[in-house]
């Protein structure tokens, strides 16, 4: 098999969530990486440890249940918590190992201090900040096409699928909204309101920025008697002062508006392979993530958050 050698570390996510096999290990390929075993800690679940060696026959690769991985490998794309995902990083830091980090926000911020600490290249497995709607429409603000950035709103509806998440849907879901609005404001302090609620499994939030643009956002998961999963709706809306976006993240177009008319652009590669492509890259030394210790920043962002929710009260952030 041709492509990047890539382990696969860990099976564990959110609830039942399986990202290697459902999400990440299925596109690889298309992303020009391959898998070359699948590693767990014996630390783990008898079910993690069943979920990789399932994973590992279904892909044809050796499996290690082991304190440290043996197989030669360029990266890993990494399904873990808490202090086994720490061991783990320490291991990749010391191996020179870029790491494709899934779901980072479920840990909370505390662990993160001590992850970003160890860590050393992570690209975090936020995909739709990868999708090329939302890469063309950044494009579009950093070269003024529709002026001034004046606001911006993300909106994401999953269907019920793996169920409520453990931790909340703010960090589970609402995390990838919170990362795409920060960087389409860049670095910001940011006064606002949230409302949510944890057993609707909702979150809204409205708010402005230091510079006065207003940032908005939504995330929500449909009932556990809706069935079915993924994405239902997933739209960025940004505003400028001569002209505004869209970009519909829950397929692979954009939408822009401007005083010249209406297009509609075209893009064939979804986030999550368009995300391992970066991946591939930041192997090959041609892309560099931000540091680690970003994750910190975001996550205490979502903390500030979730306390809004919680006080009812407005709060200011920095992301």
């Amino acid at each position: 098999m041709s492509g990047i050698p890539v382990l696969l570390a860990g099976t564990l996510g959110a609830g039942r969530q399986h990202h290697q096999a459902d999400m990440w290990a299925p596109r690889l390929a298309a992303a020009g990486l391959a898998p070359v075993g699948v590693w767990t800690p014996p630390t783990v679940s008898d079910e993690a440890v069943a979920r990789a060696t399932a994973l590992a026959t279904a892909l044809g690769v050796g499996l290690e249940v082991s304190e440290r991985p043996t197989a030669a490998a360029s990266g890993a794309v990494v399904c873990l918590r808490g202090a086994d995902r720490l061991a783990f990083a320490r291991f990749a830091a010391d191996a020179g190992i870029p790491m494709l980090l899934d779901k980072p926000t479920l840990d909370d911020t505390a662990d993160l201090e001590a992850f970003a600490a160890a860590a050393g290249t992570v690209v975090p497995g936020h995909h739709l900040s990868a999708h090329a709607g939302f890469t063309r429409a950044l494009s579009a603000v950093r070269g003024a096409e529709i002026g001034l950035l004046r606001a911006v709103h993300v909106d994401l509806v999953v269907a019920a699928g793996d169920g409520l998440s453990p931790v909340g849907e703010l960090r589970n879901h609402g995390v990838y909204l919170v990362d795409l609005l920060r960087q389409a404001t860049g670095p910001a302090q940011v006064r606002l309101q949230t409302h949510g609620s944890r057993e609707a499994d909702a979150f809204t939030f409205l708010g402005q920025t230091e510079r006065d643009v207003i940032v908005s956002m939504h995330v929500s998961r449909t009932a556990e008697s809706a069935g079915g999963s993924g994405v239902l709706r997933c739209v960025v809306r940004l505003v400028g002062t001569h002209g505004s976006l869209l970009a519909d993240l829950a397929r692979p177009s954009i939408e822009v508006h401007t005083p010249r008319g209406r297009d509609v652009l075209p893009f064939g590669e979804d986030s999550v392979t368009a995300l391992l492509a970066r991946f591939a890259e930041t192997i090959k030394g041609r892309h560099r993530p931000a540091a680690a210790s970003d994750l910190v920043t975001l996550s205490r962002a979502l903390d500030a958050i979730a306390e809004s929710a919680s006080s009812g009260n407005p709060t200011t952030l920095t992301w």
